[in-house]
């Protein structure tokens, strides 16, 4: 052979062994046609491939995902089916094959598909859309089991606790249910209060709402909410349990004295009295430095429970302290306002000239019912119409004109009913009184205000 055609036969097979190592293996070849989107063709020569090696794992992914890219969902997770009998390992395959049976709409082998990869490779995310999806597709069975399952590894946050729990609850199933809500509560923020009442109704329907006192206390001081500690505290009376109920109303009582008057009134027009006036006593015994507003809702509620004698006994505390004249005065005043005349015998004795002078009004309402007309009218000189409430205004009134009023009360009069704070029609009255005991200056200035 000379030597050129030997070099051509080394070019030529040099070329042909250069085409058999470029030239795209079986397997590239169906990968370059699916990356080109020519799945029909990819499919076609993965089929012979898979022909000539039945079971190949790596060839039956490739056709999944290429009868995937086609839309035709039962060949390929027929081909993952096949796949992942050989490889069950694979996750990403397993949740590549659950979004193709929620495709077609093969909701079971779905959910069992989600639930083994949840199973396989468990983290927060996965087990909360599984357990959504069984409540989604109203799977309470299966939602319960599987929260049990992820509960005793530990691996629930406290509303999934919840859960939990009330589906046990609905189930009947107390002490199971009883274990995860008390669970929960431990894992629950401060101000977490669903999860909490559930719990409560679990302890009530097995009789053991003495067992959680502490709990229930520590709850309340958690909320700082009177709307839920009263809610707490109402469920809890309503159940039949009296006694709980008084301790939780009187520990509130303790922990928020500014609000247990609210909650006492709120009890007492839910038909609790019995707690209502046990928050009221506790309240009551421990209101050493209470304000004007306080004593007079303190009054007020005590009226509507019909009972005096809690008022009483503040009164008495007052006025054996003498720390503070105002509101003893203010306290005896509302009482007999609240409970008429037969409360003035019963006040009368407690009440010092200090507290009479800062009183005057009541002052001279009461000397004025002890048969001392000249004290009630010292008293009543006193008065400054422009600092009385407006509801005390008419007893002011009706003593003045009872008493004979002095002239100066009678500008004073024609100045608050010239500032619109008088009603108009007693002006006509007081003018006709007036008119007869020859105070035309005081006439003049009452009839000129109230045609202002």
């Amino acid at each position: 052979m000379t030597r050129a055609r030997l070099f051509i036969v080394v070019v030529i097979g040099s070329l042909l062994a250069a085409a058999a190592v470029l030239s795209p293996k079986r397997g590239e070849q169906a990968a370059m046609l699916a990356g080109e989107g020519r799945h029909a063709e990819a499919i076609a020569l993965l089929e012979r491939r898979l022909a000539a090696a039945p079971g190949d794992p790596d060839i039956l992914a490739a056709l999944g995902r290429s009868y995937a890219a086609l839309g035709e969902v039962s060949r390929a997770v027929a081909a993952f089916d096949a796949y992942l009998a050989a490889r069950p390992d694979d996750g990403a395959a397993r949740e590549r094959e659950a979004e193709l049976l929620l495709q077609g709409g093969m909701t079971d082998r779905y959910l069992d598909a989600m639930a083994r990869v949840a199973a396989e490779r468990p983290t927060p995310a996965r087990v909360t859309r599984l357990i959504e999806l069984y409540r989604l597709h109203g799977r309470a069975d299966d939602e319960a089991r599987a929260l049990e399952t992820y509960a005793e590894k530990g691996d629930l946050d406290s509303s999934q606790l919840e859960r939990l729990g009330a589906l046990l609850a609905v189930r009947g199933e107390w002490r199971e249910s009883r274990k995860w809500l008390e669970q929960a509560d431990l894992d629950a923020p401060p101000e977490a209060s669903e999860g909490r009442f559930l719990l409560l109704e679990v302890m009530i329907s097995i009789g053991a709402v003495d067992d959680v006192d502490a709990r229930l206390k520590a709850w309340m001081a958690d909320w700082r909410s009177p709307y839920l500690s009263g809610k707490l505290i109402l469920r809890v009376a309503q159940s039949g349990d009296a006694g709980e109920a008084a301790r939780l109303a009187v520990a509130y009582a303790d922990s928020a004295p500014d609000a247990a008057l609210d909650m006492a009134s709120f009890l007492a027009g839910k038909d609790c009295p019995g707690l209502a006036r046990a928050m009221l006593v506790r309240w009551a015994d421990g209101a050493r430095g209470a304000d004007g507003p306080h004593l007079h809702a303190f009054v007020q509620l005590a009226a509507r429970l019909g009972d005096p004698g809690d008022g009483l006994r503040v009164v008495l505390r007052l006025a054996r302290s003498r720390s503070n004249a105002s509101a003893l005065g203010q306290l005896a005043e509302d009482l007999v306002d609240a409970f008429g005349a037969p409360m003035l015998s019963a006040v009368r004795p407690l009440l010092s000239n200090e507290v009479l002078a800062a009183r005057p009004l009541f002052a001279a309402e009461l000397t004025l019912a002890d048969g001392n007309p000249e004290a009630a009218r010292w008293y009543l000189r006193r008065v400054d119409p422009e600092a009385l409430r407006p509801e005390r205004l008419a007893p002011w009134l009706a003593l003045c004109r009872r008493l004979e009023m002095a002239p100066e009360a009678m500008a004073g009069l024609a100045k608050l009913l010239a500032e619109g704070r008088l009603p108009a029609d007693l002006a006509p009255g007081l003018a006709r009184d007036t008119a007869k005991r020859d105070r035309v200056m005081a006439l003049d200035l009452i009839w000129n205000a109230a045609g202002r």
